[in-house]
Order: C-alpha cells, then sequence, then structure tokens
C-alpha cells in the first residue's frame, strides 16, 4: 500500500492539472464576446441583400443564353456565370438568414453607399430604370428575350459586361467597408471573378465586332445590335 502512494498522489495532481487547465479554457471561452450580428442599415446587411438580388438578375440572363445563345463559347459562360453567381447568391442570402434580416426589403435599396459618388450615380441610374449599378431595365431584358442567333450573343454580352461593372463597384465597396470577414471575403471574391470574366466578355463582343456599352448609359434601344453599342452588329 504504502508504495502505491506516491503513484497516487501523481495521478490526484494530474487530474487537478487538467481540470485547472479546462477551467481556464472554460473561462477564457466564456469570456470572450462572439461576433454580433451586424445592424440592419450596415454595410455587410446591405451588401449581402442588393449583391444577391444583383446576381439574380446575372442568373436570369445567364439561362436565357442557355436556351438561345448559338455558340457553344457563349453557352458555356453562361452555364459558369449561373453556377458561380447562383452559389454566391445562395451564400449571401445564408448570411442574412443567421443575422435574423429579411432577405428583401429593409433599408432603401444601396442605401448602405449612402455619401459616395458611386450612391449619386446610382440615384440617377435609378431614375433611368436601373435597380442598382449595371442592371438592365426591363425593356431591355424584354428585347433580349426577343432577339436570337448573333443578334442575341452581341446584346447578352454587352448587358452582362455592363452588369459585371456595376457588380465589380459594389462588391470592391463592400470588401473595403464590410466589418465581417464573410462579407469582406466574399465581395473581394466577387470583384476578382467578374473582374476575370469582364475580359472575356469583352473579347468575345470584339470577336462579333461589337464594344461595350457605356456603364451609365440605360437608355432603351442603347447597345442593341446595330445599334450605338454595337457598331456592325447584326443577326
Amino acid at each position: 500500500m504504502t508504495s502505491l502512494a506516491p503513484l497516487e498522489r501523481a495521478r490526484r495532481v494530474l487530474v487537478l492539472v487538467v481540470a485547472l487547465l479546462l477551467a481556464l479554457v472554460v473561462g477564457m471561452f466564456l469570456g470572450r464576446s462572439l461576433p454580433s450580428a451586424p445592424a440592419g442599415n450596415s454595410v455587410d446587411v446591405g451588401f449581402a441583400r442588393d449583391m444577391a438580388i444583383h446576381h439574380g438578375q446575372a442568373v436570369d440572363m445567364a439561362y436565357t443564353a442557355l436556351r438561345t445563345a448559338p455558340s457553344p463559347e457563349v453557352r458555356q459562360l453562361a452555364v459558369d456565370m449561373a453556377s458561380t453567381q447562383g452559389n454566391q447568391a445562395g451564400r449571401l442570402q445564408q448570411l442574412l438568414i443567421s443575422w435574423d434580416q429579411p432577405l428583401a426589403g429593409g433599408s432603401a435599396t444601396m442605401a448602405w453607399m449612402a455619401g459616395t459618388e458611386l450612391h449619386a450615380r446610382h440615384v440617377v441610374q435609378q431614375q433611368q430604370g436601373r435597380v442598382m449599378p449595371g442592371m438592365a431595365t426591363a425593356a431591355e431584358l424584354a428585347r433580349l428575350r426577343s432577339q436570337t442567333g448573333q443578334a442575341f450573343e452581341v446584346d447578352f454580352l454587352q448587358l452582362v459586361l455592363r452588369h459585371h461593372r456595376g457588380g465589380i463597384e459594389m462588391a470592391e465597396f463592400g470588401a473595403e467597408h464590410a466589418t465581417t470577414d464573410d462579407v469582406r471575403d466574399l465581395a473581394r471574391a466577387i470583384a476578382t471573378s467578374q473582374q476575370g470574366e469582364s475580359q472575356l466578355l469583352t473579347d468575345l463582343l470584339a470577336a462579333r465586332g461589337a464594344q461595350p456599352l457605356p456603364v451609365d448609359d440605360a437608355a432603351e434601344g442603347q447597345g442593341a445590335p446595330g445599334g450605338q453599342g454595337a457598331p456592325g452588329g447584326g443577326a
């Protein structure tokens, strides 16, 4: 019995040390404040909500291209757009759900950029019929759906390129001003992917004898094949 006493004491010391370490870890965990959800009027919430809607239009145009575009390279672009932006929109909406924020409504569109030059331009764009920077108007979408052949492809590529340029501006602002890592990281990923895709869009337009639309030109009829935005374009 006496020979076991040192082992017993060692065991008890070890148990005590482990208990103290566990108590220290639990104390540190309980004492650490968990990050709170961003407020409804924050850049994080506004960006997540508006960018998900912005992406939704791009996905809708991509599905139209899958049904209509005659060339495999444009259809492949449409597949990539639908996959990437659909996934990103889902992640943005999941963030809103985790923050107990509505997927739509809340603050006014683009209010999270109030006071900036881009927001001032956005107000003008809204008067032209665009909900957010770069987005197509209802008339432009209706025109796109009515076209076929190369006329469709030129119009699609022009509208998507302008759409991407507006999205990049939103994403760069979100990456710089959001407070949560989730939003900053996703905004950077959006800006990077759309910058790369914008070069492809420009190249595809050039191969069809067309040029990009002006970023702030949303007048109905502008950019249709054969119009101002697509010199030399046609069916």
